[in-house]
């Protein structure tokens, strides 16, 4: 087989982004640019039912919240200040806005009034985009979905894909009536950091429904929101054995499923092509006779590497793309940006490099030069959406379409 190996370098203009306290860093107020919470690994399979899982918290709360997170992962001396030397990622380079004393520490004073006016910001970029409030679940309804659906794509909404926690669900979306043959099948999943976002997420939604109208069955995916990632991998992992449990049901071909996230949910779509063979992170859910394995991935603003606070972290090594690379990986489409700040491109560039390293056959890179960070696909979206609808015809409906053709 020829490789297929592609990079393109594309420069369509320039924007620097850089919100006014320096710290937070958005293109836009999507979920999908919010900063990335990592904390070391840890799991468990049971439902959990803590404060903070995804939900945002205001006020108070929120602010002793982000204070007590930033002295958990900086504070290496414990003596309830962050000094320049153990400051890290923008808080060290936005340290001197922040020492409003100009003392050379970080004192929870002044902690706590950089937290209160992230809240205050997060606040107003809220209030002037409304899809951006709450969790999107309380935003778009049944009947909204049905209704952009249309009369022609079928759904299928809120079905668990197993029982016991209100994240285990998924839409679903397929052509109406019946065909010849069976169809190829799309894994749709969400970003926002491992902590925050729904399935619902208009970028999501509209490129399902677009898909279903192209003759694909697709999914949206809940999971639970967890920073360690480890949940969230075994999850997404369960809805595509699901998937492949039902495919009887819905005319699905099992060895055509593929799929697309951006940023935290493009790690957990990258992880579905590339981790089969760690078992453990199949979780204790159901359909276990079944493969989570696809078979084409597409993905934007990738984490790949075992990285914690900007540095490199063995410890998470077990839930990082780049470990699991093998020259058998599926084919896989990515986008970066070169100036995001959220996921380095490094984390793209190593990828590529580790697959075709390794012999993969099937790599192609649109490594982006416009200024968009880590909203690339945002912001590049219609070009985008083309591509990756091409992507998807030539890896999951090759044969299909030829034999159409004929």
């Amino acid at each position: 087989m020829v490789a297929r190996l592609v990079f393109v370098f594309l420069c369509l203009g320039s924007c620097g982004y850089l919100d006014s306290y320096g710290i937070v860093v958005a293109q836009e107020a999507s979920e999908d640019s919010k900063p990335l919470v990592q904390k070391e690994m840890g799991d468990t399979d049971k439902p959990r039912i803590e404060g903070g899982s995804g939900k945002q918290q205001g006020g108070k709360n929120a602010n002793q919240t982000m204070v007590q997170q930033w002295l958990r992962q900086m504070d290496k001396n414990k003596d309830q200040r962050i000094a320049w030397n153990e400051s890290s990622g923008l808080m060290r380079k936005n340290f001197a806005r922040v020492d409003s004393n100009s003392d050379g520490f970080l004192k929870i004073n002044e902690l706590a009034a950089l937290a209160q006016r992230l809240v205050r910001n997060r606040g107003n970029r809220n209030r002037g985009n409304p899809r951006q409030r709450g969790n999107a679940a309380n935003e778009v309804t049944d009947e909204q979905v049905r209704r952009s659906a249309g009369d022609q794509i079928a759904c299928e909404l809120n079905v668990p894909y197993r029982e016991g926690h209100e994240r285990w669900k998924l839409d679903l979306f397929r052509p109406v009536g019946e065909v010849d043959g069976l169809r190829p099948a799309l894994v749709f999943v969400h970003g926002g950091g491992w902590i925050r976002g729904d399935k619902r997420k208009v970028l999501f939604l509209e490129q399902a429904i677009d898909s279903a109208r192209r003759g694909y069955v697709c999914i949206t995916v809940n999971y639970r929101l967890d920073a360690s990632r480890v949940p969230c991998i075994k999850d997404v992992k369960c809805a595509v054995r699901w998937l492949r449990a039902h495919a009887d049901d819905y005319q699905i071909d099992p060895q055509r499923i593929g799929a697309y996230g951006n940023s935290a949910g493009a790690h957990l779509v990258s992880m579905l092509g590339v981790s089969a063979s760690n078992r453990e992170l199949e979780g204790d859910g159901p359909f276990q006779d079944y493969s989570s394995q696809i078979q084409a991935v597409a993905a934007s603003a990738t984490p790949t590497r075992p990285m914690r606070r900007g540095e490199a972290n063995p410890g998470l090594a077990a839930v990082a793309p780049i470990t699991y690379v093998t020259k058998d990986a599926p084919p896989f489409l990515l986008f970066h940006e070169v100036s995001d700040r959220l996921v380095d491109i490094g984390h793209s560039d190593d990828f590529v490099k580790a697959l075709t390293t390794a012999g993969a056959t099937d790599v192609t890179y649109r490594r982006m030069t416009d200024g968009s960070g880590h909203a690339v696909f945002q912001k590049n979206r219609n070009a985008f959406q083309n591509e990756m609808a091409s992507f998807f015809a030539r890896t999951l409906r090759g044969k299909e379409l030829a034999r159409s053709a004929e």
